[in-house]
């Protein structure tokens, strides 16, 4: 089964992460062709599969990364600003408060 992707449309993380996903099962041959990423998919078992049901897992892998993604890049300084308060008494600690 042949797939191709277009890399502006999801990142390597996203599709590093799919392929990855799929590793206990399928081999995934991935190769970049310009902006245009290509997989070639075969089981590992050499079993044959279903490919339109293994293109629908696929398919919802990859928009589940996506906005995954995308909600971590928007709430990146929100994450930001709750570490920093979080930690922002631990300057006071002393080498007696940790040993307690």
């Amino acid at each position: 089964m042949e797939l191709t992707f277009d890399r502006g449309i999801y990142s390597d993380a996203v599709l590093s992460t799919a392929a990855y996903w799929l590793s206990g099962e399928y081999a995934v041959e991935r190769t970049l062709e310009g902006s245009t990423e290509v997989w070639k998919i075969t089981r590992a078992d050499a079993a044959p599969f279903d490919e339109a049901e293994l293109r629908a897992r696929l398919l919802r892998e990859l928009n589940d990364q996506k906005l995954r993604e995308i909600i971590k890049s928007e709430t990146k300084d929100i994450r930001t600003i709750l570490y920093a308060k979080a930690f922002a008494d631990c300057d006071d600690l002393t080498e007696e408060d940790l040993s307690s």
